[in-house]
């Protein structure tokens, strides 16, 4: 518990790195939700350094559950779209 209390906004963007790095190798997109959520709670962190680490954490489980719903919600989207004919002829021709 005490590892909570020194967590400052370089911890946060380095686990942001990480994932961003995690999305090259798999490139599925919640590993891009997961980094996004951990800078923008680096981002948070750095303009309130007093905030606990507890809060931050808790932060960064809600900001990664919103994330991850809209990574979800967009991919659901594009698997349910009905594909389109690109090579059907023109009414004109």
């Amino acid at each position: 518990m005490e590892m909570l209390y020194i967590l400052n906004h370089w911890h946060w963007w380095a686990l942001g790195a990480l994932f961003v790095l995690g999305e090259l190798l798999a490139p599925c997109g919640y590993y891009m939700a997961v980094g996004v959520a951990a800078v923008l709670t680096g981002l948070v962190t750095r303009f309130a350094p007093g905030m606990p680490g507890l809060w931050q954490l808790g932060l960064f489980v809600v900001l990664t559950l919103v994330a991850l719903a809209i990574v979800h919600n967009a991919r659901r989207k594009r698997r349910n779209k009905p594909p389109t004919d690109k090579h059907s002829p023109s009414a004109d021709s």
